[in-house]
């Protein structure tokens, strides 16, 4: 906290707080916008400027211009002269700038601090009069000194913009963060060279900026060729000094960059070249060799696509439920495009246009359907799908938001092992999100020439669509609209697909979870014995709700490794339904032995002095390294041909576990007693290397009929007579659990 930035505070809320319009300001002695706010309004009112307003608009500076601006030996000593001085001083304060004190006197103390800003913001006049300009400056946020992760490079194109330009362009911040009043600047300074009027100059590219655009070439000087070494540096392309002189070494940065954006490398900076460092489309009528869209590709659109150069379309996985509209891939649509020689890319959005849609759970589900969907689709592994985010996000929307959502869509995506992600949005949030290391492709909606997220930043070094502009394009049955998008290579699409096995199984929907929980307790009591009804620990329904509480995690497990749910349901709810006393009994004697062991092999590390004085443990009376444990009653030495057998598929990596290994048998049954999850993870291994691996059955686990999942639910339980016995009886509880899953799925 700051004493006199409280003190401004509190001053501006006691000597206001009657006026009409006026909003209070928190009392924190920190400064931040709602401050600023108040100084300007507090300005206003002693203007007589009315409504009041946050900004200081062109009314405010010229209502000031009029009362005339300050400056040592000419501010008015009435009651209004001395307010509006305090105002100044105020913001002294708030930005860092000691005007010598905070009582309405225009001293040397307050000129130095004007002359101070001035000089920061590298503006040619300096000489402590407060214009109105300057008084806007300080009734900012805008930091004029290099701020921590700033970049003095910037920082020295912001000083010399202001230099050359602020007449225009205002007095823009020196912090050295390239930001979208520094973009505005120098788009200003160049429409000043261009001989735009003043009135006129926008701070935007137009139709008037583009046509002023020079060609430079080796031998050009000046202002134009400096401006454009402050594009290409921003854009990540360092031609050295900032010196407005383009030679050899300039040209060859120009080269690079041309042929990073995919524009002809040839060194020379034409209209297409200063479009690309200036705006995120670029020169927005390029054509590329890319489009997306949400009409289905038939077989004449396809045509007119390839026979408009394009190479890949990007297709929906899935509807927009909030739309209405159908704009997901169509049965024989990717056929379509295959036939016609272009390949396809897939593209993931629900909603993806507000900050509050966006988080780890969102995320989390996000990539579980687009995981299913391009499944259903029949995409191949590795293909990349783009998530979509179609908003101007701001950089808390970022850190709070939209990465924690994309961690999560790349943990969910990395578990199921197939598909790569992507992110398409603006140039900052593909930036942060694949610097995070959250995307491997970057889609950048470069067409959104407003967003924040846009200006003033780089084309990610991973992207691989920059979409630029929409069109119409064929005639016909093949007529189709488009958006055209620049195609860096880095991403081809998919060119084939896989024959979709049987539709994927997805979450349980909560309609079903009551009639499921009473059928599958009901079936599973009907084959119990009497005995083991006798001595069970808690109802059938418990064992049962522990299928659905961990519903989510099966779904999971069950689209990493292609498998029904139902089998993990099934070994889960029946071996959980009848754990009892002797099971607890079991687990108390492996714990007992293997903590024997290891208190054995510490005593055996003991100097001979201290194995004199320190007793031998003594052994359990009966010893017992493994037994079936946890919910799924797994035995570790079981899990661990699993575990191996998951590895050998790549389906996860770590250690190779050996049962003949006590440490590696009781890490693993240890994990098995302790870690619900990690047991019912490693009961989906232990089921599926047993049916391909001892039984030799197909890897296409989901094509499995009733004779292949009664033989893999024997092999769970053993090889023997019961084991079959087994296999027999839990196929109902089976066909309980996968009743309601594929209402789930089909519904």
């Amino acid at each position: 906290m700051d004493e006199m930035v409280l003190t401004v505070q509190r001053w501006l809320n006691s000597k206001y707080r009657l006026e009409e319009g006026w909003q209070g300001v928190p009392e924190t002695g920190k400064t931040g916008l709602p401050t600023m706010y108040g100084l300007t309004r507090a300005l206003q009112i002693e203007l007589g400027v009315r409504p009041l307003a946050d900004s200081f608009g062109p009314l405010t500076a010229s209502t000031y211009k009029q009362w005339g601006e300050m400056q040592l030996g000419s501010v008015p000593t009435n009651d209004k002269g001395k307010n509006i001085v305090q105002i100044l001083q105020g913001a002294c304060f708030c930005k860092g700038y000691n005007p010598g004190g905070f009582d309405g006197s225009f001293g040397e103390r307050t000129k130095s601090a004007v002359l101070k800003l001035q000089t920061d913001a590298w503006l040619p006049v300096r000489d402590g009069k407060v214009y109105d300009y300057i008084f806007k400056a300080f009734l900012t946020m805008d930091a004029f000194v290099l701020v921590p992760g700033g970049d003095s490079r910037i920082r020295e194109i912001q000083q010399n913009l202001n230099y050359l330009y602020y007449q225009t362009a205002g007095v823009q911040p020196t912090d050295g963060i390239y930001q979208r009043n520094t973009n505005k600047a120098l788009i200003y300074g160049l429409q000043t060279e261009i001989g735009i009027p003043p009135a006129n100059q926008t701070g935007a590219i137009g139709p008037a900026t583009t046509a002023g655009l020079p060609t430079l070439m080796v031998g050009s000087k000046g202002n134009f060729v400096r401006l454009f070494q402050y594009a290409l540096y921003v854009n990540n392309h360092d031609s050295g000094v900032f010196d407005g002189i383009y030679g050899n070494g300039v040209k060859a940065v120009v080269a690079e960059f041309q042929r990073f954006v995919g524009l002809v490398a040839d060194g020379i900076a034409g209209k297409q070249t200063w479009l690309s460092v200036l705006i995120s489309t670029g020169d927005p009528n390029r054509k590329g060799t890319a489009c997306d869209c949400i009409t289905m590709i038939t077989p004449a659109k396809a045509q007119a696509l390839k026979s408009a150069g394009y190479k890949t379309v990007g297709r929906y996985l899935t509807n927009a439920s909030a739309t209405g509209l159908n704009k997901k891939i169509q049965p024989g649509e990717l056929k379509n495009i295959f036939d016609a020689g272009l390949t396809a890319f897939p593209i993931y959005q629900t909603i993806g246009n507000v900050a509050s849609y966006f988080n780890p759970d969102q995320g989390k589900k996000d990539a579980r359907a687009a995981n299913a969907a391009a499944q259903d689709h029949g995409f191949k592994k590795g293909v990349t799908i783009y998530f979509a985010v179609d908003f101007d996000a701001y950089g808390g929307d970022i850190t709070n938001n939209i990465l924690p959502h994309f961690k999560a869509i790349k943990e969910t995506l990395d578990f199921y092992g197939k598909y790569e992600v992507g992110v398409y949005g603006p140039r900052n949030i593909c930036i942060q999100v694949s610097e995070a290391g959250y995307a491997k492709h970057s889609f950048v909606c470069g067409m959104s020439t407003g967003f924040s997220g846009n200006l003033g930043y780089p084309l990610p070094s991973n992207w691989s669509f920059d979409q630029i502009s929409t069109v119409w394009i064929g005639s016909g049955d093949g007529r189709i609209e488009i958006d055209n998008n620049i195609n860096s290579g880095k991403d081809p699409g998919a060119g084939s697909i896989d024959t979709p096995s049987s539709k994927q199984d997805v979450d349980l929907k909560s309609e079903y979870e009551m009639d499921l929980r009473t059928e599958a307790a009901d079936y599973i009591h009907s084959v119990m014995t009497a005995g083991q009804i006798a001595v069970v620990l808690w109802p059938r329904e418990v064992a049962v709700q522990r299928a659905i509480d961990y519903d989510d995690l099966i779904t999971d497990l069950s689209n990493k490794y292609q498998m029904r749910k139902a089998l993990i349901q099934t070994v889960l709810a029946w071996e959980s339904a009848l754990i009892g006393p002797d099971d607890i009994a079991g687990d108390a004697l492996v714990s007992a032995t293997h903590q024997y062991y290891e208190y054995l092999e510490a005593w055996e590390a003991l100097s001979p002095e201290l194995q004199a004085i320190t007793p031998r443990p003594i052994p359990p009376l009966v010893e017992d390294d493994d037994s079936s444990t946890g919910w799924c009653q797994i035995f570790a030495r079981t899990a661990i041909k699993g575990l191996n057998f998951a590895k050998d598929k790549g389906w996860r990596t770590g250690k190779t576990y050996d049962p003949d290994n006590l440490k590696d048998v009781w890490e693993v049954w240890r994990n098995l007693k302790e870690d619900d999850a990690y047991n019912i993870s490693v009961a989906a291994l232990v089921l599926l290397w047993g049916a391909e691996s001892d039984l030799n059955l197909s890897s296409d686990y989901l094509s499995y009929g009733e004779e292949d999942i009664k033989r893999v639910l024997a092999r769970y339980n053993g090889t023997n007579e019961k084991a079959k016995e087994y296999g027999e009886r839990n196929y109902g509880t089976y066909q309980v659990f996968e009743k309601y899953n594929a209402l789930s799925r089909n519904n």
